[in-house]
């Protein structure tokens, strides 16, 4: 065994290292998100640092530095800076359009914009240092064998850190895998490694808050704190909800039993479905006023779990209550029961639900088509009711628009307080309920394309244009400053460039739209990643197994493959009911691109003189289409599969050029020679 090892020892620290790149990533993605609030509206911050970095360190794989001992520090130095200049959320900003929760200062009094700059300099050298020492390693093996083993690593350090994450894992545990790797890829200076993770982890454990317990579900850190009556859960740091008995939240609670009975006449309600049910406050309210039976549902297990423990009503206990953990979108679709009420109880995360993404965990349940799912389940006399801190008029007015798409009539909406104070407010609409007619405003309704409520109009707001040109300049003065800026270098390994700008882009339309179909769950999100790191090396094994002489073919079936996409309407699928069946139609609609995707980056990859510096150009190109990700704000997620289209058509022409360029060089050698 230990000579195998030996023999195979490039092989088995190459996987290594990208199995510590893919856990570190996620880890970091993870923690900074829970602590720097502001990552969680700029959501692929961290991981286009990772690919920054990563892209960096494979084209410096060849300076003599040994950057990779410094990587401990450097991830010691992150926390400790994150960690030093947190604060409790209090402020709500709105920019351009564009609403979210916000601090309004840091205890270190530094400018925001110099925070999320140092936390992207320090990730790029954590993940540039570990990168340079995978590079190093490729040339040990043919590019197509190396990166084979490179989506390896990263489908092993996903499934890990995965499968860590579902059974509680917490960055105690994270941050210990992660040094103890560092450890064994580094025996020699060991030691220094081992006690900078023991400082990382008394540092976490001394920043843990004495007043709240803390546990991490596969989406977000949930506080849970005492107050007076009962509990407060935090998500994130973001005051989330309260857990205390009837008669103790604001009048919204009672609304849907009250104010709403009062305007139909009805005398109560059979069959209630609250999505978003929390830690259960909404659903004791419901028992409260007599609902016979109640099926709540509620993303998030942590804040579920400390319902059922915590809540002083013990909703989750009665005999009246079938609580499902699973995402609402996904319940609507599957369940076949009808419902007198239907409540969106407080369903705003305002938490990520990709790290490729814009898209928020509630962002599927409110658009034109969420709500006409939750039509199509009221009975003919039944009630649909939004209730929330909206904050902004112009949010309330957008939900009234959309509810009016939908039933063809204005929904009653009630008011509570003022804009400064919070908008507090409630909408209620059924079948044969409505309210009065109400002008529409100018804001744009969501919908499965652009599902972004929380921005007033389809637009790209300033502060994301400014991150795009951040991303940018990031990604070129990278190769400058690696030295691969000359134009010898650049037409060579442009068309790696696009094509990892394209495959990006590609990979997040096709999480974001796989949700859709199957709800905005973990579980989900972490199947997608699995299926396409599979599709890249079943790509890999057809481009060594094959003896193509021509990218033309796999050329033509990703433009064929991204015409389906683009034409193919994915909301017909949720009318299949077999998930099995849907899986497979999904995955051949949405993969099939990225397969041959990966076939052709595999064929231009195989001949590739210097495959280190090949695949840093591709990484690098990822800032290209991280930031582009950004203009699905104006042009929605279908459309992005247009963008890919155009990137890889300048793929195909800056491939053919170089290929003609060789092809008349070779013609003219021979003459140059006999002269």
């Amino acid at each position: 065994m230990i000579n195998l090892l030996r023999k195979h020892e490039p092989g088995v620290r190459l996987f290594a290292l990208v199995f510590l790149t893919l856990y570190l990533e996620l880890a970091l993605i993870r923690y900074t998100s829970a602590e720097v609030l502001y990552l969680g509206y700029f959501s692929n911050f961290v991981l286009i640092s990772a690919f920054l970095g990563i892209g960096t360190g494979f084209l410096l794989a060849e300076r003599k530095w040994n950057l990779l001992k410094w990587a401990p520090l450097a991830v010691l130095g992150l926390l400790a800076f994150v960690l030093a200049t947190r604060i409790d959320v209090t402020a709500l900003r709105q920019s351009t359009g564009q609403l979210f929760f916000g601090r309004p200062g840091n205890t270190l009094e530094i400018p925001l914009a110099l925070s999320l700059a140092i936390i992207f300099v320090t990730s790029v050298f954590i993940f540039a240092a570990v990168a340079q020492a995978t590079a190093r390693l490729f040339k040990h093996y043919t590019p197509i064998v190396a990166y084979s083993i490179d989506i390896g690593g990263s489908l092993a350090g996903i499934a890990v850190f995965t499968l860590h994450s579902a059974l509680g894992g917490n960055p105690l545990q994270w941050f210990a895998v992660i040094f103890v790797i560092f450890a064994l890829l580094n025996l020699r200076h060991a030691l220094p490694v081992v006690l900078t993770g023991a400082v990382v982890i008394a540092v976490l454990m001394l920043a843990k808050p004495a007043d709240r317990m803390v546990s991490w579900s596969p989406y977000q850190r949930i506080d849970v704190q005492p107050v007076d009556h009962g509990y407060r859960i935090l998500a994130n740091g973001i005051g989330h909800q309260t857990m205390v008995p009837v008669g103790y939240k604001e009048p919204i609670y009672d609304f849907p039993y009250r104010t709403v009975k009062q305007i139909t006449k009805r005398q109560g309600y059979d069959d209630a479905l609250i999505i978003g049910s929390g830690g259960g406050t909404d659903v004791s309210y419901a028992l409260h006023y007599g609902v016979k039976h109640v099926d709540a549902v509620e993303i998030d297990p942590e804040i579920l779990a400390a319902g059922r423990k915590l809540h002083p009503a013990q909703p989750y206990s009665d005999p009246r209550v079938s609580a499902y953990n699973t995402d609402g979108r996904a319940f609507m679709e599957r369940t076949d029961k009808r419902y007198d009420l239907i409540i969106f109880a407080l369903p705003d995360s305002l938490a990520s639900f990709s790290n490729l993404s814009n898209i928020r965990l509630e962002s599927f349940l409110f658009t034109n088509e969420s709500f006409t799912q939750a039509r199509d389940l009221l009975k003919e006399d039944g009630v649909l009711i939004l209730y929330n801190y909206y904050r902004k008029d112009w949010l309330v007015d957008k939900l009234a628009n959309m509810l009016q798409d939908v039933f063809g009539h204005a929904p009653a909406v009630q008011s509570y307080g003022t804009e400064k104070q919070g908008r507090l407010a409630a909408l209620a609409i059924g079948p044969k309920l409505q309210g009065p007619k109400r002008e529409r405003g100018a804001v744009t309704s969501a919908t499965d394309n652009w599902p972004f409520l929380y921005v007033e109009t389809r637009h790209l707001p300033l502060f994301y244009i400014v991150v795009m040109l951040f991303f940018i300049a990031c990604g070129v003065l990278s190769v400058t400053l690696a030295g691969r800026a000359r134009l010898s270098s650049v037409g060579q390994h442009g068309p790696f460039l696009l094509m990892g700008a394209a495959f990006l882009l590609l990979e997040t339309k096709s999480i974001v739209q796989f949700s859709l179909l199957f709800g905005a769950t973990w579980l989900v999100n972490s199947l997608v990643f699995f299926a396409i790191l599979l599709s890249v090396l079943l790509a890999n094994l057809v481009v060594a197994k094959s003896n193509m002489r021509s990218p033309f073919l796999p050329f033509v079936a990703l433009a064929i493959a991204l015409v389906v996409q683009v034409v193919f309407p994915l909301n017909t699928l949720l009318k299949i009911s077999d998930g099995t069946l849907r899986y497979l139609v999904a995955s051949v609609v949405l993969f099939g691109p990225i397969f041959f995707a990966n076939i052709v980056f595999g064929y231009f990859f195989k001949d590739s003189e210097q495959s280190h510096v090949a695949f840093g150009w591709n990484l690098i190109g990822t800032m290209i289409g991280g930031a582009l990700e950004y203009t699905s704000l104006a042009l929605g997620y279908q459309t992005l599969a247009l963008v890919v289209a155009f990137l890889y058509l300048g793929t195909a022409i800056w491939a053919w050029r170089q290929h003609r360029t060789r092809a008349l060089a070779s013609t003219c050698s021979p003459s140059l020679s006999h002269r």
